[in-house]
């Protein structure tokens, strides 16, 4: 990313970070107790501005998300905390490593890591994404991975897959992580927006967050 990018994405990343902070003045109880929700605003041109908290009295819901379990387990909460908290510290290197060489935020990297698989380098998602940064086999094989498992392998080619995308959207980091999710061609199809696919709409702005966050999860 450019050092011009780099810069546009500052202020994208810090008015998530207000809004997680001030959005929960707007929540109703009954909104609270979800997660996952993604609220919409347009604009006088009908140009759409998504958000995971509603931010002003123009947003309405668009995607309601999930109940919050109820009556988690208190260990396996724990545990999973704790596997996810030594996943990151493995992988952290080769992300903050590979983010420097291909000129990326470290922070978005990590972001789509902790959204993507939670740390885990062994993740396989039904669809037959594989690794720490998801990679379907084709993504894998434009970028030369011959073992998509092997982290540092799936974390490069994660990086270099998200640098194209911010190239090819001008750095427009919500679009570049629209395309991640849903694909190139599904941001085209859609006129350069972001696509009104359920899951791609819950994937922008958790992955924004957790880049507000630094890229925690």
């Amino acid at each position: 990313m450019t050092d011009a990018r780099c810069s546009a994405t500052q202020p994208v990343l810090a008015h998530v970070a207000l809004a997680l902070l001030l959005g929960g003045m707007f929540l109703s109880s009954a909104e609270a107790a979800t997660v996952g929700n993604v609220f919409v605003s347009y604009s006088d041109a009908g140009v759409p501005s998504y958000a995971s908290q509603r931010l002003d009295a123009s947003y309405r819901l668009f995607i309601r998300g999930e109940m919050a379990p109820e009556g988690r387990g208190k260990a396996s909460a724990k545990a999973g905390n704790e596997n996810q908290a030594q996943g990151k510290r493995q992988l952290t290197p080769l992300i903050e490593h590979y983010a420097r060489v291909h000129d990326v935020a470290p922070g978005l990297v990590a972001a789509i890591v902790g959204v993507e698989s939670g740390f885990n380098a062994s993740a396989v998602s039904p669809k037959g994404a594989v690794g720490a940064m998801q990679l379907m086999p084709a993504t894998a094989a434009r970028y030369g991975v011959t073992h998509p498992e092997d982290p540092a392998q799936n974390i490069e080619a994660g990086v270099r897959h998200l640098k194209d995308l911010l190239v090819q959207h001008q750095g427009n980091v919500a679009l570049a992580l629209a395309a991640y999710n849903a694909g190139q061609g599904a941001v085209a199809r859609n006129g350069g927006r972001i696509p009104p696919y359920r899951e791609t709409m819950l994937y922008v702005p958790a992955v924004l967050a957790a880049a507000a966050r630094g890229g925690g999860q």
